[in-house]
């Protein structure tokens, strides 16, 4: 039964989500992807764990003794403040990750475009090569065929000599 109760524990831990965000040098990362690059890159890996914002102190204390009126103002004002600097943040942080993409986007093309480049010259070399070895199969072949006919001459010079040897 202990048993049970422990292989359940694992699986509700297990299941559990966890609020994590990677951290590439000096900002977040990007996607996964990103990450594992400058893991590769650097050999350093940064986790920065999200912050449930639930739970927040209350100082009674703190607020009955000061005015109703200044600290609605004054927690207004900080909320607004708050929420601007989100969203500013999270604008700046789509544009970065914008920007990213759009580098990886033209590294890729970039590389794409290396390869083909490099394959184009690959398969020049090898017209060069193969055209050289056709010339060079066609000079053994005039090589071979003169040598051939020289020994064709030479067998009939020496059958002229005998024939004149024997008349």
């Amino acid at each position: 039964m202990n048993f049970l109760y422990l292989i359940f524990f694992f699986l509700i831990l297990s299941c559990s989500s966890v609020k994590k965000e990677y951290v590439c040098g000096d900002h977040p990362c990007v996607n996964k992807k990103e990450f594992n690059e400058y893991f590769s890159k650097n050999l350093t890996a940064e986790i920065k764990w999200k912050k449930d914002k639930k739970h927040k102190n209350v100082d009674l204390v703190k607020i009955n003794t000061e005015s109703l009126s200044k600290n609605k103002e004054a927690n207004i004002n900080i909320k607004k403040n708050e929420k601007i600097r989100a969203k500013e943040e999270k604008k700046r942080l789509k544009e970065e990750k914008i920007k990213l993409l759009q580098e990886r986007k033209i590294k890729k093309k970039e590389e794409k475009n290396l390869n083909k480049k490099e394959k184009k010259q690959l398969k020049v070399e090898k017209i060069k090569i193969q055209k050289e070895i056709k010339i060079k199969k066609k000079k053994k072949k005039k090589k071979k065929k003169k040598k051939k006919k020289k020994k064709k001459k030479k067998k009939k010079k020496k059958k002229k000599k005998k024939k004149k040897n024997r008349v």
